[in-house]
Order: structure tokens, then sequence, then C-alpha cells
């Protein structure tokens, strides 16, 4: 009975042994395999989001260069050194020496006049460029639009309507010369055998 006991026991044991291992391992694999495909998307996702990530960066860390701006395009022909090539306003263009000037038989302290030198020039120069600054931008629009009015009448208004006008005149010349040689013409021709004799006599004489 020992025997029977024993090896129904270990039989039982045996028995058993591969089924729950079987139950185990049927239980276990999908969990396990649910875990693994979760920690995959989620690697997955990481390395995405740091791909992203990295992607941004590169964007913001990348600057921009900056080009010209349309000031600059529009004025790049400037001269800016010799801002009076035309000679328009040489008038004006007058320095200390062409204002104030003292004579040899005149001449006060050094120190004056080097003060009133600095003095002027700097006075001058700046006080236009302040006055420049303020008066320029506006003044500058203002002649643009008198100057662009005054093209705009000069050519569609003026030219073509001169142009009307030395259409009109040629016509009425013709029309003009036409009747004096069919009323004057023939008139002056007729008397102008007269005319000569009479010129002719008086040199006579």
């Amino acid at each position: 009975m020992s025997d029977s006991k024993s090896g129904s026991k270990s039989n039982l044991n045996e028995s058993n042994m591969p089924l729950l291992d079987d139950v185990e391992k049927s239980g276990e694999t999908p969990e396990k395999e649910q875990i693994e495909l979760k920690e995959g998307e989620e690697k997955k996702d990481d390395s995405t989001e740091k791909d992203k990530k990295k992607k941004k960066e590169k964007k913001v860390k990348e600057p921009k260069e900056k080009g010209p701006n349309c000031i600059d395009l529009i004025s790049k022909d400037l001269d800016l050194g010799n801002r009076d090539s035309n000679n328009v306003n040489v008038e004006i263009d007058l320095d200390f020496d062409d204002v104030l000037a003292e004579p040899k038989a005149a001449q006060g302290f050094e120190w004056v006049w080097r003060l009133s030198f600095v003095l002027f020039s700097q006075t001058k120069e700046w006080l236009y460029k302040v006055f420049s600054a303020i008066l320029a931008v506006p003044l500058a629009l203002v002649w643009a639009l008198v100057f662009a009015l005054v093209s705009v009448v000069h050519i569609w208004v003026l030219t073509p309507g001169l142009r009307l006008f030395d259409l009109v005149l040629a016509l009425v010349r013709r029309v003009v010369v036409g009747l004096m040689n069919v009323t004057v013409a023939p008139v002056a021709l007729a008397l102008s055998p007269i005319f000569s004799r009479v010129g002719s006599q008086k040199m006579e004489v």
C-alpha cells in the first residue's frame, strides 16, 4: 500500500507538473507579449518624440541670414560723398572762411578766433542735421507729390494739348495758304509789273 500510495503520489505529482507548467506557460505568454508590445510602442513613441524635438531644436538653432532691406536696395547707387553732383546749391555752399574773415589790420585773440570757428562750424552742422532730420522726410514727400503732379500734368495734359494745337495750326496754315494762292497771289502777280516800274523810275530820277 505504501508503494501504491507513493506511486500514486509520484504519478500525481508527475502528471500535475507538466500541466502546471503548461498552464503557467500558457498564462504568462500573452501577458508578457502585451507588456513587451507596450514597451516597444513606448520606446517608439519616445524615439519619435526625441526625433521631433531634435528637428525642432535644429530649426530653432539655425539663424536666418538677414538680407539687405528695401532702403539699401533702392539707394545703392547714391553717392553719399558728393550729394550735389549737379551743382544745384553751389551758391549756399558757404563755410566759415566764406562768411567771416579778419583782415591783417584787425585781428583778435587766436583763442577767440578758434572758438568762433568751432562754434560756427559745429552749430551750423548740428542744427542743419537736426532740422533736416525733422523736415527732410515730410518735405521729400511734399516735393515728390508736387513733381509727380507736374509730371502728370505735363505728360498727360500739356504735351498732348500742344500737339493738338500744332495740328490745328497746321490745318489753319494750309487753309490760309490755299486762300492766299487763290485770291492774293494773282492780284500781286498782276500788280507786280506796275510797282516794279515805279521803283525803277524813282531810281532813274
